[in-house]
């Protein structure tokens, strides 16, 4: 074999392994009654992030969710409904969950985010600070799906506050990635304005949906719906070496939904629909989608329309409600319904 030939099975050798899936504590199991396989604490190629797996049988799509900062990806795992604990340490499904699975054959894809300090897990999205490429990593990630499940032909981002932060900048920065995005109270980095530093300017502009609430208590959105720019609330900045900025700020979701018009369809927002708490654009042939939760109730006992995701029994502070509240939605299915139809 000549020396040309031994580079090139070294190279191939080199980029099959970069395409499996991989760790020391990884785990992997079947439930024999749902046929779901969870696969726990995976590792792809080079990149550090730990991996949750939710396979049904027969999946030809998956989401990729991405949780928020300080979060873990197990926290948004139980959040959305999918796992029994918020625990490290357990992975098993709710029955709910199982039956969501296989009845949409989709596959539900848990990383976990990177800190540079303290429990500041989290993506670098210019509001926050990973110290990972996370750009490189989802990229690898998709990568390997495609490469390890050949009957996923779609593969989509998903994200919760910074875990959206990031689906905003790999659709600007890298859109091309994933076959559609949804951000759950997580709207795009300052940065990402037109005239900022990393000017949002993807090159193909792909679907979107983006779900708010209008009492964020970490957005800072009550009574700032019509402002130009959310500012984080200033008791989450602990670590300023895990910030991009030192008072992190974000586009306002709502205006921002009138950018995303002009670059997909060259329009601007069509009137919404009003059901009980819930406003809903949609635009662009159907390929975005912003959905407000309005707040009910009192400023100290509120409903809905804050950041956090789960029950209202499950939130912590600085939320004293969760995002969907009383509206009956259920924020996975929401998104699955949008994203499935590219």
């Amino acid at each position: 074999m000549s020396a040309a030939q031994k580079l090139c099975v070294v190279l191939f050798l080199v980029l099959s392994s970069c395409n499996k899936f991989s760790s020391n504590d990884s785990t992997t199991t079947q439930d024999p009654s749902s046929g779901i396989t969870s696969s726990t604490n995976q590792t792809v190629g080079i990149y550090p992030h730990k991996i949750d797996f939710y396979i049904p049988s027969g999946a030809t799509s998956a989401i990729v969710f991405l949780h928020g900062g300080g979060g873990k990806k197990e926290g948004i795992e139980y959040s959305l409904g999918f796992k029994t604990t918020n625990t490290t340490t357990s992975y098993v499904l709710t029955s709910s969950a199982q039956t969501w699975l296989a009845n949409n054959h989709v596959m539900a894809v848990f990383p976990q985010g990177q800190n540079v300090t303290g429990n500041n897990w989290t993506w670098s999205n210019y509001v926050m600070i990973s110290g990972a490429d996370d750009v490189a990593f989802l990229q690898a990630l998709v990568t390997s799906i495609k490469a390890n499940y050949p009957s996923v032909t779609k593969v989509y981002l998903a994200g919760h506050s910074n875990g959206g932060m990031m689906a905003n900048r790999m659709w600007c920065e890298s859109p091309s990635t994933f076959d559609g995005y949804a951000a759950l109270a997580g709207p795009p980095s300052v940065h990402l304005d037109a005239s900022s530093d990393h000017p949002c300017a993807p090159s193909t502009v792909k679907p979107f949906i983006s779900i708010v609430g209008d009492r964020d208590r970490v957005l800072a959105t009550t009574n700032n719906m019509a402002a130009a720019t959310w500012t984080i609330n200033s008791n989450l900045v602990t670590e300023p070496s895990a910030w991009y900025d030192a008072s992190p700020t974000v586009l306002n979701d709502k205006l921002y939904y009138s950018v995303r018009t002009n670059l997909k369809c060259a329009t601007t927002p069509a009137t919404p629909t009003v059901s009980g708490q819930v406003t809903t654009y949609g635009d662009c042939s159907g390929s975005l989608k912003l959905m407000i939760i309005a707040s009910t109730g009192t400023a100290l006992n509120p409903t809905g329309g804050d950041h956090c995701l789960g029950s209202a029994s499950d939130v912590s502070l600085p939320c004293l409600t969760n995002l969907a509240g009383d509206t009956g939605l259920d924020l996975k299915t929401e998104i699955f319904n949008f994203l499935k139809n590219f």
